[in-house]
């Protein structure tokens, strides 16, 4: 008997000792990103947008929609746009971006860097 006690006490403390190491390391990483952003903000002057800035935004987008003339022009601008090397080197520069934070979320959600957790047995019908 003291031997399934013994197993299950040493389970439950390696179980506690994870636990607290896992929190340790969620504070930890958690002040350091709010630190990084913090630094961040203040370097490149970020605000959030004020209420005359939506309203100008949402106005001209409101104009292009209702204006068929407008939407001519960005299309021929658009048809005439050159693409250069700097275009290119910058738009894989922001895929990559985009490729890293859709990837961090996924591991996110996931709980795991690789595949999905097994819930119960797996039978394929």
């Amino acid at each position: 008997m003291s031997a399934v006690i013994n197993k299950v006490s040493g389970f439950a403390n390696s179980l506690v000792t994870k636990s607290t190491q896992f929190a340790n390391s969620a504070v930890y990483w958690g002040k350091v990103g709010a630190e990084v952003g913090k630094v961040v903000y203040k370097q490149e002057g970020l605000a959030p947008p004020t209420q005359q800035q939506f309203q100008q935004v949402y106005q001209n987008a409101l104009k292009f929609i209702q204006s068929p003339q407008q939407q001519k022009e960005f299309i021929a601008k658009a048809s005439q746009f050159q693409p250069t090397r700097q275009c290119a080197v910058k738009a894989g520069v922001y895929g990559a971006h985009l490729l890293g934070f859709f990837s961090v979320g996924e591991i996110i959600g996931r709980r795991s860097i690789f595949g999905y957790p097994s819930v119960g047995h797996a039978e394929h019908h």
